[in-house]
């Protein structure tokens, strides 16, 4: 299988947490469906084509004690497990929340600290910041993530090198919902009814969101299920669709 190239959007400083218009600066893009690239963990995972009907639902930024626990609610009554990409800075503000992900049963990932675009830092920083990341996680949870999202899925060769190092491998998404963005109820259905499929990992969010808003989000969360599931798809975490293939 051969990586597909993603073409680098213009540089930018980014100085918030909060997300703005992604960069897709991913050097590679692959998906897992050969056995021989499952062991290598420098690459960016963005889905798991495979037979069976599995997609993972993630949600990045958070915790925070407004949507955080909305969205809690509603996997737990739907029965869903979830992966949640963890920022260090809102873990440290939330830690009772983080611990609520935990115990009931979702995987925690790494999403750096304060969500920098770590395409554009040194080594050192990104070390710094995913390390930070796990301490924080680890002190409250006592789980050590083996995944790792850049924020904006900004990814350069010292981003993949450092989540090498680090243990952790690298997760992207197929589906990219744009809750983020303010996108009304329909029009996040939109996407994901045209960018599922088999394999696939859908971003939403559980903090932040445009002028701090993910109302949205939380209305639309039973609508994505109820399709999926309509749909023939089972909802899985990260790990399990990896270890699925």
């Amino acid at each position: 299988m051969q990586p597909e190239s993603l073409v680098s959007l213009p540089n930018t400083q980014v100085i918030s947490p909060v997300h703005i218009e992604p960069q897709q600066k991913v050097i590679k893009k692959i998906d897992d469906s050969n056995s021989e690239q499952k062991s290598e963990s420098a690459v960016v995972i963005n889905n798991v084509k495979k037979d069976g009907l599995k997609v993972a639902l993630t949600f990045d930024d958070g915790p925070d004690e407004k949507y955080t626990p909305l969205i809690l609610d509603i996997l737990k009554k739907e029965q869903v497990k979830a992966t949640f990409f963890v920022v260090g800075e809102h873990a440290k503000e939330h830690p009772k929340m983080l611990k609520r992900v935990v115990d009931e049963g979702h995987v925690i990932g790494n999403h750096s600290w304060d969500h920098a675009n770590l395409s554009e830092a040194t080594a050192d920083k990104i070390e710094s910041e995913i390390g930070s990341t796990d301490d924080m996680i680890k002190q409250i949870t006592g789980v050590v993530p083996t995944l790792f999202r850049a924020p904006y899925g900004a990814v350069s060769p010292q981003v993949l090198n450092a989540s090498m190092k680090s243990g952790h491998q690298v997760i992207g998404w197929s589906v990219d919902t744009l809750d983020w963005d303010g996108k009304s109820v329909p029009q996040i259905l939109s996407n994901v009814r045209k960018e599922v499929g088999p394999g696939a990992i859908i971003l939403q969010h559980f903090a932040g969101g445009k002028h701090g808003k993910l109302g949205n989000t939380v209305e639309a969360l039973p609508q994505i299920i109820s399709y999926l599931r309509q749909k023939g798809y089972t909802l899985v975490t990260v790990p399990e669709l990896l270890a699925a293939n």
